[in-house]
């Protein structure tokens, strides 16, 4: 064989292990970013701009042919797109140096509890930065032979970090909507100026007493968990009132108002340490003095209903309106049927 041929020959090898190479690789996942092109752009900043730096990653890594790495950053840069809420990378998911571990562990967490005070939201493009940074530090890391891109990769990530730490200082509001799902506004302001937020989720920043309010756009929803979602679950029940009616001059429950005592009971019974404010009341078609014992009775009814649950009789009160508190004014001695009630507020 001449030295030509072997040439040939070696050559012929060395694209066909390339190309076994690139097929066996297919397994990583995703080698193009056609996909993003078919998505709607993810609903904030912070997944736009990750989307946009992990596939710029995965470019890197594709011209490079490093395809595990091409199809990791690409599949992440899709999953953003798609309004994923990706963390960084895990440090046992590379094969890192020890010597580099605690750096790492440390700005990881560094991160995380960035994200925790709402970085994301507050600083999303720089948000996206720091995470792209620090995933591209842990490859560049792993990879272990290009000083000047481990360097480079870790600046971004150290850029980053500062520019959330200086963006989350200060107080965050947060308009979400009532227990009811009703949204108000609220102005948050300070003698700098002010910020009005009417929408769900729109959020402000006080960095100083004497500075202006910054609007901080919409809170991603994930984040109002992250951020908010302790002190949500920590949040007192609100009350809630049920009215129950009774047939005309008597103690007995319309059959409406005996279905919904069930469902009084059972709101009660929920509630760990219930309070239970129930209040009788009358029309005006009988004398004061009937009025109010039949008004009383009523809310008697009610309260050995309680009772039986097995609430204490401490958080349980019973007071009688008789006439004296009509939901429907009326001239005396007339038949109203909504003024025959008692009403239950449970807190």
């Amino acid at each position: 064989m001449t030295a030509m041929t072997r040439f040939r020959s070696l050559r012929a090898l060395l694209a066909a292990m390339a190309l076994a190479s690139s097929v066996g690789a297919c397994a990583f996942g995703p080698y193009d970013t056609d996909e993003l092109k078919q998505l709607p752009p993810p609903d904030t900043q912070f997944l736009q701009t990750l989307s946009t730096q992990y596939a710029a990653l995965g470019d890197r890594e594709r011209a490079e042919y490093d395809w595990p790495d091409t199809a990791r950053f690409y599949d992440r840069a899709i999953r953003a797109a798609k309004g994923e809420m990706i963390e960084p990378e895990t440090l046992a998911s590379r094969d890192l140096p020890p010597s580099a571990l605690q750096e790492l562990t440390e700005a990881r967490s560094r991160l995380l509890r960035l994200f925790s005070a709402g970085a994301r939201s507050i600083a999303g493009p720089g948000s996206a930065r720091g995470q792209a940074g620090f995933d591209c530090w842990m490859q560049e890391q792993e990879e272990g032979h290009q000083p000047d891109d481990i360097a480079s990769c870790r600046a971004i990530y150290i850029s980053a970090v500062t520019e959330m730490e200086a963006a989350v200082k200060g107080a965050l509001v947060v308009l979400l909507p009532d227990t009811d799902g009703k949204l108000g506004a609220v102005s948050v302001g300070n003698p700098g100026g002010s910020v009005l937020l009417d929408s769900e989720r729109a959020s402000a920043v006080v960095t100083q007493a004497d500075a202006a309010p910054q609007s901080a756009g919409t809170f991603a929803a994930d984040d109002v968990q992250i951020v908010f979602g302790a002190a949500i679950a920590a949040s007192p029940v609100p009350p809630v009132t049920f009215v129950l009616y009774f047939e005309q001059g008597t103690d007995a429950l319309t059959p409406e108002s005996q279905d919904l005592l069930a469902r009084v009971l059972e709101t009660i019974r929920q509630r760990k340490l219930p309070q239970v404010e129930i209040s009788g009341h009358t029309d005006r078609a009988g004398s004061t003095a009937f009025n109010d014992r039949l008004a009383l009775d009523r809310a008697r009814i009610v309260h050995t209903s309680v009772l039986g649950l097995g609430v204490p009789e401490r958080v349980v009160t019973v007071e009688s309106y008789g006439e004296r508190a009509p939901i429907i004014p009326t001239a005396d001695g007339v038949s109203e049927p909504r003024n025959r009630r008692v009403e239950i507020v449970i807190r």
